[in-house]
């Protein structure tokens, strides 16, 4: 027989990843973009000198080699070098700078 409780953490992760297969198929359905409805970050990237991250919850570190920007998801880790936040809004965060590596961190 199981211990007590150990079946909890289970159905909660169970019915989480159903809210999320629901929010998915209402987003293909409805036709809108997952990433408002799932709330995930959006980065769109041009060349290796500028990156805007949409949906983030703040900015974690800020230097000139490395950033971390929290997001709903995880943490996304940009390394290079002259790095700069160009601007900031309460949904973008545009990064310029020399891009040598982008890391997603669950």
């Amino acid at each position: 027989m199981p211990a007590k409780g150990s079946r909890v953490p289970r159905r909660k992760k169970a019915e989480k990843g159903k809210k999320v297969n629901i929010k998915e198929k209402v987003s293909e359905v409805l036709d809108l973009p997952k990433e408002i409805v799932l709330n995930i970050p959006k980065l769109t990237m041009v060349g290796n000198s500028s990156l805007i991250i949409e949906n983030y919850k703040g900015v974690m570190e800020y230097e000139s080699t490395r950033i971390r920007v929290n997001t709903g998801s995880g943490i996304i880790r940009i390394e290079g070098g002259r790095l700069t936040i160009k601007g900031i809004t309460s949904e973008n965060i545009f990064i310029d700078g020399d891009i040598s590596s982008i890391e997603f961190i669950k």
